[in-house]
């Protein structure tokens, strides 16, 4: 069983709705290995931005042996995790990652002290790999931490931007609306991706019950 929103999952930069090309350069210069800055995503509940980092740090390290992600949830962070850290990079550089990516979800739940050592990690080790941070809460956020890293804006969905993608998938599910019946689906969402996705499966699942 492929759940709907899993399976419209984007894969590749292109199918990420992006705010504007400055930002969709940056991330593909990532990509490439031309930027090695830790980065922070930042923006309301359900725009993607765990899913953007997963994807970018999987992204760098394609064709090659490691082929993982190294991920942790703000709850994992503790004195302890510095050394794991250490470790998968070690592993992701033996495997021939230019630069290996950690990705921590949620960075204003990570306690203040625990982000300062993140800044002493990010001055001093930056040579072995960078942090991909995720928040909703950018503005309590340690300053220090903030300066240190690219910040990157991932904001609600705009049903305009969208309003191709949402095309797309619903052509992929074999749904037929007119202009005016997809808009005024799209405008009842609230801006985030996952609130979309359901309005998409709602009408993916109306027209595939309606008798033939």
């Amino acid at each position: 069983i492929m759940i709907f929103q899993h399976k419209y999952m984007p894969q590749t930069l292109n199918d990420l709705i992006l705010p504007d090309r400055n930002t969709r350069q940056r991330l593909t210069e990532f990509v490439n290995n031309e930027r090695h800055n830790s980065l922070i995503f930042y923006g309301p509940y359900g725009t993607a931005k765990t899913t953007t980092a997963m994807m970018l740090a999987s992204m760098r390290s394609q064709g090659l042996e490691y082929g993982g992600v190294d991920f942790y949830q703000a709850s994992e962070i503790n004195d302890k995790t510095f050394d794991r850290i250490a470790n998968s990079r070690s592993t992701q550089k033996m495997c021939g990652v230019e630069m290996p990516v950690t990705i921590i979800d949620e960075i204003d739940q990570v306690s203040e002290a625990l982000q300062y050592k993140l800044r002493w990690d990010i001055d001093h080790h930056s040579d072995r790999g960078c942090f991909i941070f995720t928040t909703n809460k950018l503005h309590i956020l340690d300053s220090g931490l903030v300066d240190r890293c690219d910040v990157v804006e991932l904001p609600a969905a705009n049903t305009s931007q969208w309003f191709n993608r949402a095309r797309w998938i619903l052509d992929q599910e074999g749904v037929t609306l007119s202009d005016a019946k997809l808009q005024a689906l799209l405008d009842t969402c609230d801006g985030s991706i996952r609130d979309l996705m359901r309005a998409l499966e709602d009408a993916s699942l109306r027209q595939s019950g309606q008798p033939s």
